[in-house]
């Protein structure tokens, strides 16, 4: 397996992904299945992301299969009253099937990696609170609770 960043050609792969991260949180939650499928709703600013220098999708690719395991959204934060640049990931999806492998263990290694080498001194995520095995991987790979997210619907 490797980590690298996505591609167009990653497309297809991520977006079921994305699916696949969709279903669970929707019935965690007790929301009925969104019938949309993210290639519905985020083809164009997936095509932007490709594009962009501040924004990155990190993938972990099983090469003998050609197929994606998982991915992590990774987006450049500017801070002016700190004067730095901090990282924010959105997304963190393993698909079932390879969960406890170690793959979103590889993928964080790598986005810390990056942040590293690009003098990012803090990683930032939210996540719903009804995701508490995310929160269990989060604190397995140095993450601390530190602050309450607040969202606005508008």
């Amino acid at each position: 397996m490797r980590v690298r960043q996505a591609t167009l050609k990653d497309k297809d792969q991520i977006f079921k992904l994305f699916d696949e991260l969709t279903d669970e949180v929707n019935k965690k939650r007790g929301y009925a299945t969104d019938t949309r499928r993210t290639v519905e709703i985020g083809s164009r600013v997936f095509e932007e992301i490709i594009e962009r220098k501040d924004t990155m999708i990190f993938v972990a690719e099983d090469e003998s299969r050609n197929q994606l395991l998982g991915l992590v959204t990774f987006y450049l934060l500017p801070n002016i009253r700190h004067g730095w640049h901090r990282g924010h990931v959105e997304d963190i999806v393993v698909t079932k099937s390879s969960r406890n492998q170690g793959v979103g263990k590889k993928m964080f290694a790598a986005v810390k990696e990056y942040c590293r080498k690009n003098n990012i001194k803090v990683i930032k995520l939210d996540s719903g609170n009804e995701l508490t095995n995310a929160h269990r991987f989060y604190e397995k790979v140095g993450g601390k609770h530190t602050e309450k997210m607040f969202r606005f619907d508008l």
